[in-house]
């Protein structure tokens, strides 16, 4: 009986977080506006889909799944740019108004993007059904990030490849520090977060039976740059125009200079289920 009241009140903990986590993003899907022209966001796209087509190759008739879809609601749309490439394309978000507006931009766009409501701790889908699974800045949202990797692993058939980003812990620009200064002061809205270093990325894909076959990085840049031209972008402040000269000389790096893109404030690892 005590174990029983004990797994009902686990249960129930979890649940209140996961209601407590959908209304937060919930509510910061229906503030935020569409960030898709801002300059950071271009070269943030520009950066994923070369990504992309390095470690997946051609998409053309690949089953995909997304973890998050706040880039296909209000960001980078790298999941509708996968359904151009002739990709079978999933998401998933835990928040509702997240995935209403990754819907509503599909249509748009005339995509056949497959949406659903759902917590990435869970996958809806049976085992081995995706030949690939992409998620950038997400798994680092919740505690129990092992639980989503598991899921990961699961999902994925037998040499399927997932490509996964979180925030760099060492990240020579020092983001981690001014997420937890901003998050000390309550203006960082996307708490909690946490940021990993690469040794421990890898071991936990590896406990869960993901072999990490590539390490890079994404968004060589002060995180700063990227904080600013959103601010000024939503705000409308000409200040705007000046992020293309501020990201010029990173992409100089980026472009000239492979090894430069492990310094990226998104630390990525491409990892394969044996």
């Amino acid at each position: 009986m005590e174990d029983d009241q004990k797994a009902k009140n686990t249960d129930h903990l979890y649940f209140e977080q996961i209601k407590i986590q959908r209304q937060q993003w919930d509510d910061l899907a229906r503030m935020m506006p569409d960030i898709l022209p801002a300059a950071s966001t271009q070269y943030y796209r520009q950066r994923e889909i070369a990504l992309i087509r390095h470690h997946f190759g051609d998409l053309r008739g690949k089953k995909i799944l997304k973890l998050d879809l706040w880039n296909e609601a209000v960001n980078t749309r790298i999941l509708n740019w996968m359904d151009c490439q002739g990709a079978d394309t999933y998401g998933m978000d835990i928040s509702h108004i997240t995935a209403y507006r990754a819907q509503q931009n599909a249509l748009i766009s005339n995509g056949r993007l497959r949406i659903l409501q759902s917590d990435i701790r869970s996958i809806p889908f049976a085992n081995n059904s995706f030949d690939f699974v992409y998620t950038m800045g997400t798994i680092e949202h919740v505690q129990e990030y092992e639980i989503v990797v598991q899921e990961i692993q699961r999902v994925l058939k037998t040499r399927g490849r997932a490509i996964i980003g979180v925030p760099h812990k060492w990240d020579i620009f020092l983001r981690p520090l001014l997420v937890k200064v901003l998050d000390l002061f309550g203006k960082y809205l996307y708490a909690p977060e946490k940021s990993m270093g690469a040794s421990e990325l890898k071991r936990i894909l590896e406990r869960s039976d993901l072999q990490v076959q590539y390490r890079t990085g994404l968004l060589l840049m002060p995180g700063f740059i990227r904080m600013a031209d959103l601010y000024f972008y939503t705000r409308g402040i000409p200040l705007q125009k000046l992020t293309p000269l501020l990201l010029w000389p990173f992409e100089q790096f980026e472009s000239r200079w492979e090894w430069t893109k492990k310094l990226g404030y998104l630390l990525v690892v491409v990892a394969e289920k044996s």
